[in-house]
């Protein structure tokens, strides 16, 4: 089963809106330099604050199923946190995490910063090379594929993990990367496609084995 779509910028997932400020969280082990050239202290120190744990605690914890074996209360780890923008006037940054389970499981949270006001953004887990717009057209795709061959009526899935298969050749070019999908209580693992098209866009295409 195919599908191929072009990527087109769309908002999803679930947010969280935080305010205010304090110390820097052991749990974080990132650095601050680009956050800090790119945005300045005081975003960088809002960053690094015990501000935003909550709301990671909450994603992170939101994203695990029965089947990684994790404990109630997951301990994790912040190790990279780098800016993310397609426009100069906004301040968004990339965080991801590693988090101590049976085996250990990478997660990632786009961080928006407007009006004062920072909104956490769940991205899909893994090591995906996709960025955070790519993620969300591919997400879509995956999750209907895998409901799709469900042999149960499905309308429920989520994106427990993603690995790269094939990496882009140096310079940029397609690459392949298989994403699971948990579907009524049932994983499936499909490939995904990427391949940059001729008008600076992304063609995705998801295949089962």
């Amino acid at each position: 089963m195919n599908w191929l779509c072009r990527v087109a910028l769309a908002p999803a997932f679930t947010v969280l809106v935080l305010a205010g400020a304090s110390a820097a969280p052991d749990y974080i082990e990132a650095n601050p330099k680009e956050l800090t050239q790119a945005y300045g202290e005081e975003v960088a120190n809002r960053a690094f604050s015990d501000e935003l744990t909550e709301a990671r605690t909450t994603i992170i914890k939101g994203s695990i199923v029965p089947a990684h074996e994790c404990p109630a209360e997951p301990e994790f780890v912040l190790r990279d946190l780098y800016p993310f923008s397609a426009d100069p006037t906004d301040i968004i940054w990339l965080e991801r995490y590693e988090v101590d389970c049976k085996e250990k499981l990478r997660r990632a949270i786009l961080m928006l910063l407007k009006d004062g006001e920072i909104t956490a953004v769940p991205m899909a887990p893994g090591a995906t090379l996709a960025d955070p717009n790519l993620q969300i057209d591919a997400g879509n795709f995956v999750k209907t594929a895998a409901m799709t061959k469900s042999a149960e009526p499905c309308n429920e899935s989520t994106i427990i993990d993603t690995e790269v298969v094939q990496k882009p050749p140096q310079g940029g070019g397609m690459w392949k990367e298989r994403w699971s999908v948990l579907a009524c209580d049932k994983v499936y693992d499909l490939n995904v496609l990427f391949t940059p098209a001729d008008d600076g866009g992304t063609n995705i295409a998801v295949t089962s084995d």
